[in-house]
């Protein structure tokens, strides 16, 4: 027959274990449900931007309607002194950007109006321009665009990103001729221009505020028409905030060129270029 006192350490010793034992699960279990802390350094991998120029661009080049053409070749100023409208160019960029990956929609209107020339046989020209980039980008140099935004003004950063996409041209051309009769025949075509598009851009800081930004690309390739498209833009730029949004401001030079329709009924080759002013937003 067992001792009872025996018999009484050994319960005691099993329920002293069990407490234990229970104490450490629950402890466990009780850690288990505690949600994480939140990391202070997370950054979010999505960042967006929007820009939005004014250009103001001389002209260089042919463009034609129908049987009807004119070559200009003047610059902002002397097209401010021959439109019949401010001549100005509009454009905006937006872009959005998930770590390295980027998306970006680019859209250009330009309206050019220029009087006729009454010293001979007069041409007027009209000539409309919309002018859409859309593609990918890819960082493949440098920070992403988000740990950029989460360091802006604090650091020099360089970045250098490709990108490849689709630019699609719209021309509505429109030619006043006057003959020698003082009659006058109007002439107008209009047409869209869709061709791929290949090119890079690189920012340089040289100031945690100021940067040097270089964006050039090349198309067309003969699709639907498009003889050669190309495009390049350098800007200076200065980071700042508005209402604690992260801003900057730039001021540069874009140039543009077309060359589209050959030996159709809107064959136009032309060069845009002049200077820009643009102010960017980010979040």
């Amino acid at each position: 027959m067992p001792h009872p006192l025996r018999a009484f350490d050994r319960r005691l010793v099993i329920v002293f274990f069990g407490a234990i034992l229970f104490s450490t699960f629950g402890r466990a279990e009780q850690i288990s449900t505690i949600p994480p802390a939140r990391d202070s350094a997370y950054i979010n991998p999505w960042t967006f931007n929007l820009t939005q120029y004014m250009w103001f661009p001389g002209v260089n080049g042919d463009f034609s309607a129908e049987r009807a053409s004119r070559s200009v070749d003047v610059s902002f100023i002397d097209i401010s002194d021959e439109s019949r409208r401010f001549p100005l160019g509009f454009l905006g960029r937006l872009e959005a950007h998930y770590n390295r990956l980027g998306f970006y929609l680019d859209g250009n209107y330009m309206n050019l109006q220029l009087k006729p020339r009454l010293d001979r046989l007069s041409n007027g020209l009209d000539s409309e321009m919309g002018l859409m980039d859309y593609g990918i980008a890819y960082r493949i140099l440098g920070p992403s665009a988000a740990e950029i935004l989460s360091s802006m003004g604090k650091m020099k950063t360089n970045w250098l990103e490709v990108y490849a996409g689709g630019r699609t041209l719209w021309l509505d051309n429109s030619i006043k001729q006057a003959g020698p009769l003082s009659d006058q025949r109007n002439f107008s075509a209009s047409k869209s221009f869709t061709s791929p598009v290949i090119g890079g851009r690189f920012m340089v800081s040289f100031t945690p505020k100021w940067f040097v930004l270089v964006d050039g690309n090349i198309g067309g390739f003969g699709a639907q028409n498009v003889t050669l498209t190309a495009s390049i833009l350098g800007a200076v730029g200065y980071r700042t905030t508005l209402f604690n949004l992260p801003m900057s401001v730039e001021v540069g030079y874009k140039a543009l060129h077309y060359n589209v329709d050959k030996g159709g009924s809107l064959e136009t080759r032309a060069t845009l270029n002049g200077p820009f002013i643009g102010l960017s937003g980010y979040w």
